[in-house]
């Protein structure tokens, strides 16, 4: 064990003695380590001083960097003698070009340890007889999440020169192939028109009041995405899987819904259906209900999916039921605010594109127009900060609008405004559905809608 320990602190002495020997490489130690990662709290107090300069502009040198210390801690420098707690080691470590090397090093170890203590911690707990286990593992997921994030490491500076090349190289691919990996599209002919549909890293937001679709659309655009090939996760909330099959059976085998709820169904019937089942049975649509409705078990699902390369678009359910009922000194937006960020954060490492579905509040009804705007999203601040699009469903029909100002009729219309695109322009989209909501048509398909 003290040989472990010792060996520890010398990886720690050779990373600060690497820092002195070439200053430059700090700016790839610092976004990986931190001071407070020293199992020698006097190494990472000479770290820290190190910091302390670069953010104030200056290069750390020798001399520089035990002025800092003296100006941070003059009692603690002294005790330490200052950097003759370290001098006699710069003769003996000289490989500054392993300098993040040692920083990976030393913040794995530290990542083990913060591990150690919270599994014999929650261990502790498990052994109490009034423990209740569902409780313990939110809170273990909790715990897990926190340490998820504080291990992720700052982006390297990236000349803008690379990013240049990199955006040149994409759109060529583009060009040529007339494919882009990036992007997904939704089957809805005009919300692809105004935000290019699903890009990975991106999070779009879809609200609605209940009975407006929302669900159901967002259901559509998955399916669709998996109809084209793209890898689908949809995380349920509120509905089992049988009660979503039952929906997609009614959207596109053609059966009834009602009959697949309350029965009665011909041999016709189940003979669409085993029909449709077979066309499943390579679709790359995976339904999830999870047990717990905590982001580390979404985020722990996802990046399995991820690793066997089948996360491109992930379904979520929808916000509210994912988030629960706040507990002793939340509030339900901050746990909002904590969800969508988190989101938002698994989109970007996972390189996935999500699609998030909202409540409303009842605002839309006290306005003359009834027309959407941002704020109706429940709680709405931070999804308004983080979403990259959002998009608010309309249905002109249930406010007694016969026909849009473009002269389109609204018998069964849903319109699709997307009140924020971080990267385009704001518009309206315009959907067809069928009268049980179980599949949507784009305007300039001739098709009765009566029929389904």
């Amino acid at each position: 064990m003290k040989e472990a320990m010792e060996e520890e602190m010398n990886v720690e002495r050779a990373l600060l003695c690497a820092l002195f020997l070439d200053g430059e490489v700090l700016t790839e130690v610092m976004a990986v380590v931190r001071p407070e990662m020293f199992r020698d709290v006097n190494l990472g107090f000479i770290y820290a001083a190190f910091l302390s300069l670069y953010g104030r502009g200056e290069q750390p040198d020798m001399m520089l960097v035990e002025t800092e210390m003296k100006k941070t801690d003059m009692d603690r420098c002294a005790r330490m003698g200052g950097l003759s707690y370290l001098s006699g080691d710069m003769s003996k470590y000289r490989l500054d070009f392993n300098a993040v090397s040692y920083a990976r090093e030393i913040k794995r170890l530290f990542m083990l340890d913060c591990l150690d203590k919270i599994f014999k911690k929650q261990e502790l707990k498990a052994n109490q007889y009034e423990t209740d286990y569902m409780q313990l593992i939110g809170e273990t997921e909790n715990l897990l999440l926190g340490l998820r994030e504080d291990c992720n490491e700052d982006e390297p500076m990236v000349p803008l020169s690379r990013l240049a090349a990199e955006t040149i190289g994409i759109q060529r691919n583009r060009m040529e192939h007339k494919t882009d990996p990036h992007r997904i599209r939704s089957g809805v002919d005009e919300f692809d028109g105004i935000t290019g549909g699903f890009y990975m890293g991106e999070i779009v937001v879809l609200g609605g009041l209940t009975s407006d679709g929302k669900t159901s659309l967002a259901m559509f655009m998955a399916m669709s995405a998996a109809l084209s090939g793209r890898h689908v996760l949809h995380f349920s909330y509120e509905m089992t899987g049988l009660q979503t099959m039952n929906r997609i059976f009614a959207g596109y085998a053609g059966v009834e819904p009602e009959l697949l709820r309350i029965g009665g169904l011909q041999t016709r019937d189940l003979e669409k259906m085993e029909k449709y089942a077979g066309t499943l049975e390579d679709l790359p649509y995976h339904f999830i209900n999870p047990a717990s409705s905590s982001l580390e078990s979404l985020r722990a699902q996802a990046q399995l999916m991820h690793r066997k390369g089948q996360c491109d678009l992930i379904l979520v359910d929808y916000l509210h039921q994912m988030v629960g009922q706040p507990g002793k000194g939340e509030t339900m937006e901050s746990l909002v605010n904590n969800y969508i960020r988190g989101l938002k954060k698994i989109a970007t490492e996972l390189n996935c594109a999500i699609l998030v579905v909202s409540q409303l509040n009842r605002e839309v009804h006290k306005r003359e127009e009834h027309l959407p705007v941002l704020s109706d999203l429940r709680d709405s601040g931070a999804i308004e900060q983080v979403a990259d699009n959002v998009v608010i469903l309309h249905r002109p029909e249930e406010y007694g609008i016969p026909k849009t100002a473009e002269g389109r009729s609204t018998h069964h219309l849903i319109r699709m405004y997307v009140l924020k695109t971080r990267n385009g322009a704001r518009g309206v989209a315009d959907v067809y559905r069928n009268k049980s909501f179980t599949y949507f048509w784009n305007p300039d398909r001739k098709l009765n809608m009566e029929s389904r």
